[in-house]
């Protein structure tokens, strides 16, 4: 019997970003969003200060620290009436502002432990530890009776490193391996540049990660950043 060519193709479910509570008297609630982000966007800066020097056009930058590192998306509900094909019937609309109230919660202290509670936000290889540090909800659709059912919810993470974690002097060379994810705005070259300070070593990242494209590296994508 002759087999269709659709039957060699299989069906590739796509998971679901959550944020998982790590610590804190939720620990262990795991809250699932409804539609993926579209992107994301990771900030990591570090703090100097400005040191005039009297022979030069231009100040010294002393370095005074590294900074948290923040995420910031912006994630989509929508709670309204949904029709359910192949039967009778529709899917009633809730209020959506029930489910962005779990978001919300996030942002404020646990009575109980006096801090907030500590939260990963995972999707694919993206897994992010910190503290929800801004919610801002913007309600877009309503029932007749003014029930809000759509929201757009923009969420922003600030890291929160284990207790015992340091982080890396930006004075030491790459010296060991290291790791770096590729953001939207940031290539291999860049990164070649930036770790070794030479765009041309970014086949050493290529051949430690087996990286045949160099063009088709997907936005977060964690690379081995090898020693030289």
């Amino acid at each position: 019997m002759q087999k269709n060519w659709s039957d060699n193709i299989k069906t590739i479910k796509l998971k679901k970003a959550k944020i998982i509570v790590i610590e804190g008297i939720k620990k262990g609630q795991e809250m699932e969003v409804m539609f993926n982000p579209s992107q994301y966007t990771i900030s990591d800066k570090a703090k100097y200060k400005e040191a005039p020097a009297a022979w030069a056009d231009n100040p010294f930058l002393n370095y005074k620290g590294g900074q948290a590192s923040t995420l910031e998306m912006e994630l989509y509900f929508d709670t309204g009436e949904v029709k359910i094909y192949g039967e009778k019937g529709v899917k009633k609309a809730t209020a959506v502002s029930r489910v962005v109230k779990n978001f919300t919660d996030l942002v404020y202290i646990d009575s109980d432990v006096h801090a907030p509670p500590i939260v990963k936000f995972i999707w694919g290889s993206l897994s992010f530890r910190g503290v929800v540090t801004s919610v801002k909800s913007t309600y877009t659709r309503f029932t007749e009776a003014g029930m809000p059912v759509q929201a757009k919810v923009n969420v922003s993470f600030t890291s929160a490193p284990e207790k015992d974690a340091k982080r890396k002097s930006p004075f030491q060379s790459p010296d060991r391996t290291k790791c770096q994810m590729v953001r939207e705005d940031c290539s291999i070259w860049d990164i070649a540049r930036k770790e070794y300070g030479d765009m041309s070593k970014w086949k050493l990242i290529a051949r430690a990660n087996e990286i045949a494209d160099p063009l088709g590296i997907p936005p977060g994508t964690m690379l081995k950043i090898p020693a030289l």
